[in-house]
């Protein structure tokens, strides 16, 4: 368990805006953490919000063992990090754990003290900036990362008459969608010729190009086509953005 201690201890200047905020606020506790110690738990629900003020702290996803290191941070009197400020917007279920790597001296607060910072201590508040910041930045990478996952990056074309788009024996390492036109199909002694409506979301030959395998039938333009062109290397896009067609195909009903 944290212990309390007294701050004057710490090298604080005495100009510190740290000084000025224990005195307007003194419910503010100052508490200190021994190695491994967690300052917060994943999935906990809480409002405080600590000012680390010398020491530092492994920011972790315990679901892994061992456990996932998403960051480690270090604090000194120069250089004060901010925990738990998403608790003054209302979140306040943890996103992550946070545990004492060493001797952590700390400052624990309540989202209303965030008010008091914003108002009257600059400094403090400029901290709080810089993190939101750089959280927003690490959401927007995020989001990035999950827009790429689920890109196929497929390639438009235009197809005439008379162009072979995939033969039969070939290995399907391209995805064609049939958006517009007709395509004819010819293997086994069969010729048909199909449109987008008659295949699944359009696709031609998806069971292949999933498991890697070879063309069963010869593809064929049989009239202008729009086409879109997926490649073997964003498979796994194709299954992330159509899980119920893939799994259908699997099961043999598309």
């Amino acid at each position: 368990m944290p212990e309390a201690y007294d701050i004057a201890q710490l090298d604080l200047k005495p100009s510190s805006e740290i000084h000025a905020l224990l005195r307007q606020c003194p419910d503010i506790e100052p508490r200190r953490y021994r190695d491994g110690e967690f300052l917060m738990v994943e999935g906990e629900e809480s409002s405080d919000l600590f000012i680390i003020l010398e020491g530092a702290c492994v920011v972790e996803r315990p679901g892994s063992t061992p456990p996932s290191i998403l960051a480690t941070l270090t604090a000194d009197p120069e250089n004060l990090v901010i925990l738990g400020e998403m608790a003054y917007f209302g979140t306040q279920r943890r996103s992550a754990s946070v545990r004492s790597a060493g001797c952590t001296h700390t400052l624990c607060l309540h989202p209303h003290h965030i008010e008091i910072i914003v108002e009257e201590f600059p400094a403090l508040l400029q901290i709080i900036f810089r993190q939101f910041t750089q959280r927003l930045l690490e959401a927007n990478q995020a989001l990035k990362d999950l827009q790429a996952r689920f890109s196929m990056a497929p390639e438009k074309r235009m197809a005439s008459p008379g162009e072979v788009l995939f033969s039969r024996g070939e290995p399907a390492s391209t995805l064609f969608q049939l958006v517009v036109g007709e395509i004819r199909l010819e293997g086994d002694g069969k010729s048909e010729v199909v449109t987008a409506e008659g295949l699944p979301q359009g696709f031609l030959d998806l069971g292949p190009f999933l498991a890697g395998g070879e063309h069963p039938a010869t593809a064929t333009v049989e009239s202008m086509a729009f086409l879109v062109a997926v490649d073997a290397a964003h498979r796994q896009a194709v299954v992330r953005t159509c899980p119920e067609l893939v799994l259908k195909c699997l099961e043999g009903r598309a």
